[in-house]
């Protein structure tokens, strides 16, 4: 019995240093509204279709989206060393890795990679709008 306590209590801390690694000190965490997209060097603002789109990376590793006026929802993780971003789709189980253009206060630049190599690049401006 006092086993099965200590390996509750070890699963438990093992969690909370999870949550507490992507704490609210990470740049990352916070509500992002689409501004635009690069594509071969060309910035396009958002238009009418994805206005409303926005990123909402939360510290307890989850994630909200909205992608061309659809909801998606997931877990995300952060790797410093690589400077990139996973998104994991809670549905689909697919992820996608963004790597870390730029980010500020007010910014956030992150880049996709194609299997093809076309490199997309999306901005996103500091909101203060919450999805959920």
């Amino acid at each position: 019995m006092a086993d099965r306590r200590f390996f509750i209590l070890l699963a438990y801390l093992l969690t909370a240093s999870i949550c507490y690694s992507q704490s609210t000190n990470n740049p990352l965490i916070h509500n992002w509204r689409y501004a635009g997209v690069e594509e071969f060097g060309v910035m396009k603002q958002a238009d009418s279709t994805m206005k409303n789109d926005m990123l909402q990376l939360k510290a307890d590793g989850i994630f909200i989206m909205i992608k061309n006026g659809k909801e998606i929802n997931g877990v995300w993780s952060a790797n410093e060393k690589n400077e990139t971003i996973s998104l994991t789709d809670s549905k689909t189980k697919k992820s996608l890795i963004y790597n870390i253009k730029s980010i500020d206060e007010k910014t956030l630049i992150i880049e996709y990679q194609t299997p093809d190599l076309v490199r997309t690049r999306y901005r996103y401006e500091a909101s203060n709008e919450r999805l959920k």
